[in-house]
């Protein structure tokens, strides 16, 4: 019996006293089922537990200890718990350092300054869209050099295929429109005031204007942009320690930055909005 709990502790036979005290303590710390939530952990901190009362009642250590008392246990058990709860205070203490570093990181120095840069061209982005809805259009003129045949469905339920100009723009269109630019490829592409952002294409057919929607543009699902422009000037303005402000200052740089910054160089917007639309 004493020799397996030897090897439970695993000690060699005559061990001194220190030696299995060590050993048990680091055990009980390993083995605790407060700390260890295997479902054996239980059944192990048992044996742990029984092997330590048996090698204290060894004879080489009975003159130091005659059985192993219930206050030693309780000792014992102290001194893990205010171990484990000093462990605890450590962590937790280097958890709210490094999120403080975080903090101070995402509210000062070059991270906040991009932050700012988005939230500011945002703005300015916002204003401009909301100009080119109030303000009249443009007429561009153009020529039709090439469409598809492939026919796809827009989310109004329109069938829309993609058409092509010799300056190289690409448009999504009604797909029964196409046909019009065989008799006259000759048209004209409104766009809006500022950013000139393409909205209809005019076309003379069968002595009929036709005034054809341009689907899958950011002109044509600019309300679903706005939101992602506004976002940079919430947590511009939230500025609270919590798992929401972090959340919101990411998603500005990696999801609303790179949208602004794509929608700007698309189409050369972000030259038409330096010039404030008069090229």
């Amino acid at each position: 019996m004493r020799g397996s709990a030897y090897k439970l502790f695993g000690l060699n036979p005559g061990a001194s006293e220190e030696e299995i005290r060590k050993r048990y303590r680091e055990l009980v710390k390993k083995y605790h089922p407060d700390v260890n939530k295997n479902p054996n952990a239980g059944k192990k901190f048992i044996e742990i537990q029984e092997a330590y009362e048996l090698l204290m009642q060894a004879p080489e250590h009975q003159q130091e200890v005659e059985t192993p008392s219930e206050t030693s246990f309780q000792t014992e058990y102290a001194e893990y718990q205010s171990y484990a709860r000093e462990k605890y205070q450590a962590r937790k203490q280097k958890e709210a350092e490094e999120l403080e570093k975080l903090y101070v990181r995402l509210q000062s120095g070059p991270i906040f300054l991009f932050h700012r840069i988005i939230a500011i061209t945002s703005i300015v982005v916002m204003i401009a869209l909301i100009l080119d809805l109030i303000l009249p259009n443009i007429r561009v003129s153009g020529v039709m050099s090439s469409y598809s045949t492939d026919v796809y469905q827009s989310m109004n339920g329109n069938l829309v295929s993609l058409a092509k100009t010799k300056d190289g723009e690409s448009f999504f269109l009604h797909a029964f429109s196409n046909t019009f630019f065989d008799v006259n490829p000759f048209i004209q592409i409104e766009k809006t005031a500022i950013l000139h952002q393409s909205v209809s294409i005019l076309s003379y057919g069968n002595n009929v204007l036709q005034v054809i929607p341009i689907h899958f543009s950011f002109y044509w699902a600019q309300f679903v942009l706005f939101p992602f422009l506004l976002i940079p000037n919430i947590f511009l303005l939230y500025r609270k320690k919590d798992a929401f402000f972090i959340m919101g200052s990411y998603f500005t740089r990696y999801v609303s930055g790179i949208l602004l910054l794509y929608f700007l160089v698309s189409q050369d917007r972000w030259y038409h909005l330096l010039t404030l639309g008069f090229y």
